[in-house]
């Protein structure tokens, strides 16, 4: 049983993590401002420019995925395209959203965006990341495909996807997170891995295409 002042602990501290890079980029802009007496500067307008962007786009991301945690009822993929979009917007993959319409419950919607960042996390060098479903016995199964130059799956996130709580790290807490989302959201999740390709399935009856 995970306690959860530890896991919020993580998810805080992941959050941090992920804002540094654009944080960062907006401070040296500034300062880069200031060093030139308020003068436009179009390398400092453009750190400001990218700063703000990521910040923004993990930011909404974070809201969705991670303290939308709570959210209940029906919905359908379609909620987690937006934030999607905006999230590989400040990525190196690009994104391929070739999915119809998913009915599927709340909870479920925050696992496949889940998947989104996972995916990303799977393509040092970018590639593409395209979600697709099809129907799989009586529900379906929507399919996060990361393709790219060295693409792999750390052993340690499908542990914790599968389920197995392990050691808790920065690294480990979102797809525990993601995890802990599908067993709420009555969605299995599994993965599979070739070369330089790495998929991550959730299957589920409640899912209706």
């Amino acid at each position: 049983m995970i306690e959860n002042t530890k896991l919020t602990a993580l998810v805080a501290s992941r959050i941090c993590h992920d804002m540094v890079e654009p944080m960062s980029a907006i401070i040296q802009g500034l300062e880069m401002i200031k060093d030139g007496d308020g003068k436009t500067d179009p390398d400092a307008l453009s750190l400001l420019d990218n700063g703000v962007g990521k910040a923004w786009a993990k930011l909404e991301f974070f809201r969705f995925a991670m303290a939308g945690a709570t959210a209940e009822g029906d919905s359908e993929i379609e909620e987690g395209r937006a934030v999607a979009i905006k999230l590989y917007s400040v990525l190196k993959p690009e994104l391929l959203w070739n999915v119809p319409t998913v009915a599927m419950p709340r909870p479920a919607v925050r696992v496949i965006v889940n998947l989104l960042l996972i995916a990303n996390e799977c393509l040092p060098r970018g590639g593409t990341v395209e979600v697709a479903a099809a129907k799989h016995g009586e529900g379906g199964e929507v399919i996060v495909t990361a393709k790219g130059p060295r693409a792999k799956l750390r052993e340690a996130t499908a542990l914790a996807l599968r389920g197995d709580e392990g050691e808790l790290s920065g690294h480990t807490i979102q797809p525990t997170l993601t995890s802990l989302l599908a067993r709420q959201g009555g969605v299995e999740l599994s993965t599979r891995e070739a070369e330089e390709q790495v998929q991550l399935i959730a299957r589920s009856p409640a899912f209706k295409l």
